[in-house]
């Protein structure tokens, strides 16, 4: 267990596993795809909302300020409202699972979109069903929230979380808001559609006060429709740091997140030069670092790289020269990738950089010859 508490003290990112075609684990018909289709849309999820809390107020939660930020007045307050029922079955369910792998945090989470309250019951919604099989090398073969539905069900109705719920949306919907105004989502999303070869038709972000480091992202398409999942932490302000470094900050956060959907299929086309060029792990990550451990294949130490310099190339196209600006943010970048365990970012962005100044106007795909043959020579 320890092994794993290690790898979570950075900021990582999770690409839920792919499900297996037999499982239809999204149903996305014509009313949805009409209603969702160029949208970007951000939820405080109820029921998802309900497991944050429940694995907030677990022993295993109260220890892990990674896992769940502690740094609100709303954690203060679910502390004094939910810990009577700490002892709850349900609670004691949880701990355990999270007691054998934190990945549970993700599986129980994020399965939890597909189920909405209907008076004291769950109920399952018919567009999600089970979206979230596994992570890493880790697969469940049944719902934890379907499995410990009644459980679930018990805590909801006794503690009063409903009514808890309802009483915060107004401090949910600032949240909101906060993403609306700080996370330039749909900016995000432009710049990404104008630099790939690949479109998703629906952004859902899916946020709680609650949400530590711990972060995830998941592509699903059904009936010609691609919606993208993102489960994200608040946005936050740092009073140290200016307002535009703020912006810039927490649109990183996101953007490190999204990107992800698109350089995947990408570098996939690219698999056999990438994994010639960057099995040599030495060069690439620093082994000492267990983060690492978290990109055990060349294609994953690559797009990790790429990933993140993508957020500098971004700025350079949207913050209209600031170079005070850009500068803090190559510098964030190497620091937090350095942190990492990826000892060449500083080298990596810079040839990045220089090969697309060469294009402002290229699409992604048309650096990746000349960025792997860099590669090759280090």
């Amino acid at each position: 267990m320890m092994k794993i508490r290690n790898l979570f003290l950075l900021f990582f990112i999770f690409q839920i596993l792919q499900v297996s075609a037999q499982d239809r684990v999204v149903n996305f018909n014509q009313q949805y795809v009409n209603s969702n289709n160029k949208k970007v849309n951000i939820e405080v999820n109820e029921v998802q909302e309900l497991t944050y809390i429940m694995m907030a107020i677990t022993d295993y939660g109260r220890k892990d300020s990674n896992m769940v930020d502690f740094n609100t007045d709303y954690y203060h307050s679910i502390i004094e409202k939910f810990s009577p029922y700490k002892d709850h079955e349900a609670i004691k369910t949880i701990n355990s699972l999270l007691e054998k792998s934190l990945i549970y945090y993700i599986l129980i989470s994020s399965n939890a979109y597909g189920f909405e309250f209907t008076g004291d019951t769950l109920a399952r919604t018919h567009v999600y069903t089970f979206p979230a099989q596994g992570v890493g090398t880790i697969e469940i073969q049944e719902d934890p929230i379907w499995q410990f539905k009644d459980q679930i069900e018990d805590f909801a109705k006794t503690s009063g979380f409903r009514g808890f719920y309802n009483n915060n949306k107004p401090y949910y919907e600032k949240l909101k808001s906060d993403y609306v105004k700080y996370g330039a989502i749909l900016e995000q999303k432009e710049w990404l559609e104008a630099k790939f070869d690949y479109k998703i038709n629906s952004y859902r972000v899916l946020t709680s006060p609650l949400i530590g480091g711990i972060n995830a992202t998941k592509t699903f398409e059904d009936n010609g429709f691609k919606e993208m999942l993102l489960y994200l932490p608040r946005i936050k302000q740092r009073q140290e740091w200016s307002d535009e470094f703020n912006r810039a900050m927490n649109s990183r956060v996101i953007f490190t997140e999204i990107d992800h959907n698109y350089v995947g299929p990408l570098s996939a086309q690219f698999k056999d030069k990438i994994d010639a060029i960057f099995h040599r792990r030495d060069v690439w990550v620093d082994s000492t670092n267990k983060s690492t451990n978290h990109y055990p294949n060349p294609i994953k130490v690559f797009d990790e790289y790429l990933t993140w310099g993508l957020f500098i190339l971004f700025n350079m196209d949207t913050e209209n020269n600031n170079e005070p600006l850009l500068k803090e943010v190559i510098a964030h970048v190497d620091g937090k990738m350095k942190q990492k365990g990826f000892p060449k970012s500083k080298e990596f962005n810079t040839e990045l950089v220089r090969l697309y100044k060469l294009n402002p106007n290229a699409k992604i795909s048309e650096l990746y010859d000349e960025l792997l043959k860099w590669s090759a020579t280090q």
